[in-house]
């Protein structure tokens, strides 16, 4: 019996200490995210885009990630999105990007994961919204490598060359 209790004692000073410990899942997407800041990029976790039938019927919030390539501009250049999914025309409110940014998405759009969902230029920079299923180390180097692609190859670091904002 004194086992036992010896058991139960012991259970039970061990188990927050489990607890706390965090799950294998947790320890990959802190060891995706390391890689991610060790790239450049910054992450944060936030609510998804919803396109404007999503935000109508009130849908609820789906988290996911951005990741963001700072861009360092003096003067900032015109904000733009681009969908990853398919939307429907008309079922969002978009911020059109010119045809030079369109076909340099086409070029880096193989690089990044099947679950991004949107590009978005802003001021601070190039972000990626996705959702991190089966994200890995490789995948984060490949999104680094799109978002860099298209802000060198867009000149979006430098102001006055091109203007690739709204048509």
């Amino acid at each position: 019996m004194a086992w036992l209790i010896g058991f139960a004692v012991i259970g039970f000073m061990l188990a927050p200490i489990l607890w706390i410990l965090p799950s294998r899942r947790q320890s990959q997407q802190a060891a995706v995210r390391a890689a991610a800041r060790a790239a450049g990029l910054s992450v944060k976790v936030v609510a998804m885009p919803k396109s404007r039938r999503e935000r109508v019927r009130r849908e609820d919030d789906v988290f996911g990630v951005c990741y963001t390539r700072p861009v360092h501009n003096k003067k900032p250049l015109p904000s733009w999105k681009f969908w990853l999914l398919d939307i429907p025309e008309g079922e969002d409110d978009l911020v059109p990007c010119s045809r030079e940014v369109l076909a340099l998405i086409a070029e880096f759009r193989g690089l990044l994961p099947n679950d991004a969902t949107m590009l978005e230029f802003t001021p601070i920079g190039l972000h990626v919204y996705w959702r991190e299923r089966q994200a890995d180390e490789t995948m984060v180097a490949d999104i680094a490598q799109c978002l860099n692609g298209i802000i060198e190859k867009g000149a979006l670091e430098t102001v006055g060359e091109k203007d690739f904002g709204n048509e």
